[in-house]
Parts: C-alpha cells; sequence; structure tokens
C-alpha cells in the first residue's frame, strides 16, 4: 500500500493523488483518517453539484469499505459533512485552489464535533441513521 499525503497539501496534484489511492483502494483503512474524507468529499464537490458529489462519495466510500473487508459506512454521517462542506465551500471558501480551500477547512473543522451540535448520540449511533438519512433531532441545518 502507498504512503500517501491526507493533509497539509500544497497544489492540487497531491489531492489528486490522495483521490486515486482511494478510489483504488490503495490506501489502507488507517490512513484514511477524516482529514482524507473532507479532501476527497471537497474535491467530490469541486468537480459536481452536491447530490451528485454525495452519490459519487457514498459509491466510492462503499467500494472502499467493501475492498477493505470493514463495515464502516454511515448514511446520516456522510450525508451530513457532504452538506457542510458544500456550504462552506460555496459560502466561506470559494475563491481559492482546492488544495488550499481542504488545508483551511480541515485546520478549522477537523477538531470540530458539528455532529453533536444536531443529533443526538442514541440517534446518530442507531442503525437507521446508518443505514439512510435520518434528519437532525437537535438543531435543524441552517443549510
Amino acid at each position: 500500500m502507498l504512503q500517501t499525503k491526507i493533509r497539509d497539501f500544497t497544489n492540487d496534484e497531491e489531492v489528486r493523488v490522495l483521490v486515486r489511492a482511494f478510489e483504488e483502494a490503495t490506501i489502507l483503512p488507517s490512513q484514511f483518517h477524516h482529514c482524507a474524507h473532507i479532501a476527497v468529499a471537497l474535491t467530490y464537490l469541486a468537480e459536481a453539484p452536491l447530490d451528485d458529489a454525495t452519490v459519487r462519495m457514498r459509491q466510492m466510500l462503499q467500494k472502499f469499505t467493501q475492498r477493505h473487508g470493514v463495515n464502516v459506512y454511515h448514511e446520516t454521517v456522510t450525508r451530513f459533512w457532504m452538506k457542510l462542506l458544500d456550504h462552506l465551500a460555496t459560502t466561506h471558501y470559494r475563491d481559492m485552489p482546492l488544495w488550499r480551500r481542504i488545508n483551511l477547512i480541515v485546520e478549522r473543522w477537523i477538531a470540530a464535533d458539528p455532529i453533536a451540535a444536531h443529533y443526538s448520540r442514541s440517534v446518530i449511533s442507531s442503525h437507521a441513521a446508518r443505514e439512510s438519512w435520518i434528519a437532525p433531532d437537535r438543531l435543524p441545518l441552517p443549510f
């Protein structure tokens, strides 16, 4: 497996290498941290509208987890982050190269837990939330 850069990018080519490694499953799940998820999601959002990017992210995450024999896909978490990242990318981090947008969003959001503001633990950890989109039970999404 390749050792792939997953954050602190200096150009878009480094981002493309990560996306390729993810799509080809040549990066290990243990290396594919939350910041790498954010980088891939922002790449997909830069290439397509939210709905199409979300479908691609879902399909590629499911393919990745199947390839590595792990069953960790979570529909509500995926869609929540796609919606949040789309909002951030289009409202606060628009006019900049992709690699810079990724770095700034990761820096600001990697330690945050925005899901906890919108979902109770019981809802977000439920089987229903893992399998399909569940609307927030605490605070509605503002976007």
